[in-house]
């Protein structure tokens, strides 16, 4: 993605890596296709979503809990999209949200399993 550092965007694609392992993980890999656009150019003009990215990135990995800290982060990457986003990516932004209140304290891997 446009306006990530090395770092982020392998950890970009280790998570979309992570997410061809689901159906749940699949739908959240189209949402992301057909909004990439829309993403991308926030990120290039929005450095403090980028920010919120990176740390957001940072924290999840396949191991690791979704916490309180982890969720917030995702949860603010969530609402910065959402500042900016048009209604198709709204809408589904609210989906994603619901799914991920649902997985607090479960690994990413287990939520994909569902």
């Amino acid at each position: 993605m446009h306006g990530l550092g090395d770092e982020e965007r392998g950890a970009t694609t280790r998570l979309h890596e992570q997410l061809k392992t689901s159906r749940v993980g699949q739908r959240w890999e189209r949402m992301f296709r057909q909004h990439a656009p829309e993403i991308e150019a926030v990120l290039v003009v929005h450095a403090d979503v980028r920010t919120d990215v990176a740390r957001a990135l940072a924290l999840l990995s396949q191991d690791s809990l979704l916490d309180a800290e982890t969720s917030r982060a995702i949860e603010r990457v969530l609402d910065d999209l959402q500042r900016h986003a048009g209604v198709p990516l709204e809408r589904d932004i609210t989906r994603m949200r619901d799914e991920l209140l649902m997985a607090r304290g479960r690994t990413l891997q287990e939520l994909l399993v569902d």
